[in-house]
């Protein structure tokens, strides 16, 4: 091979790398339309002016001679659901740095024995 079709190789395959990257990325954040349907007061999250968590301890980690903070907020569902991402999502917005964990209410659907 000659140095050009290396060139080009290398070149095709960061272009690859760098679509591949920035499609996961816009997967993982919420649209500015539904971000702006988040709102938080006091220490709850809404949607749409629905009280759908309640944010929690803010812990601060130490682990391997870093902190890192963790948010964590109880969804007001009882089970996971589509929202609980979003929660998630749209609380990392707030601390971009932070762990963010949602906690669900028990489901007692997923603890019945299946007829």
């Amino acid at each position: 091979m000659n140095p050009n079709q290396i060139n080009m190789k290398k070149i095709s395959f960061l272009t690859l790398m760098v679509v591949a990257l920035t499609s996961c990325l816009s997967t993982q954040n919420l649209s500015k339309e539904e971000l702006a349907k988040f709102s938080v007061k006091e220490s709850e999250v809404f949607y749409n002016g629905e009280a759908v968590a309640k944010i929690g301890n803010l812990e601060y980690e130490y682990n391997r001679g870093r902190y890192q903070m963790e948010v964590s907020l109880v969804q007001y569902a009882g089970a996971y659901n589509e929202m609980t991402e979003k929660i998630a999502r749209y609380v990392a917005t707030k601390y971009p740095k932070a762990k963010i964990e949602v906690k669900v209410l028990r489901d007692d659907a997923n603890d019945r024995p299946k007829p």
